[in-house]
């Protein structure tokens, strides 16, 4: 089987000019996450699409808006007609308000063909989207994360923040995901799930 176009990063990938979207302060993110982990929590379990496959840093995931964050946490396995309410309650909601700019690659539309990328990354396996963090995180323009295409909802964006950037964003005390009804019901609507 021969090489697939944007499966890995390409061999030139740390002398490439990235893709950046440069985000304001006072820019805001939303997170979705279990109620026993701070908002600014920084993963290193590789268990997730942009974590580091070494394990040396860590990664929080948000998204630019509360739809984009339900898609990514809430919608899985895909397809599922129900989501256990057991999960629901288990979450809250954070806003991340950005303290001072932040570079972001941008994994998604033209972004794409410009690094060598295809949209596999953000929708594929993690054993492509992994090398792709990785090559990200360690190339010398010394980004602070990236934005790509929910898998969920390819409309919505999301972001896989590093932790290199820890110290320019405020969290904003947590909300329970169950604690505004009208506010789940039109998530719930809008994916045309119910609760199990």
């Amino acid at each position: 089987m021969g090489h697939r176009p944007g499966a890995a990063p390409p061999s030139d990938f740390a002398q490439r000019e990235l893709a950046i979207e440069l985000v304001p302060a006072r820019a805001t993110f939303v997170r979705i996450h279990r109620a026993d982990h701070a908002p600014l929590h920084f993963g290193t379990s590789d268990d997730n699409r942009f974590d580091d496959p070494e394990r040396r840093y860590g990664v929080c995931y948000a998204a630019r808006t509360l739809e984009g964050a339900c898609a990514e946490t809430c919608l899985r396995p895909a397809g599922a007609a129900l989501v256990p309410l057991s999960q629901l309650a288990a979450r809250v909601v954070s806003l991340l308000a950005v303290a001072a700019e932040l570079r972001l690659v941008e994994l998604q539309g033209t972004g794409l063909a410009r690094m060598g990328a295809t949209a596999a990354v953000s929708s594929g396996t993690y054993d492509i989207s992994q090398p792709w963090s990785r090559a990200i995180f360690v190339h010398p323009d010394g980004v602070d994360g990236i934005v790509y295409r929910s898998n969920h909802d390819n409309g919505e964006l999301c972001v896989a923040l590093f932790d290199r950037c820890r110290t320019r964003l405020r969290a904003h005390p947590p909300t329970a995901l169950l604690g505004d009804r009208g506010r789940l019901a039109s998530l719930l609507d809008r994916y045309r799930v119910g609760l199990g």
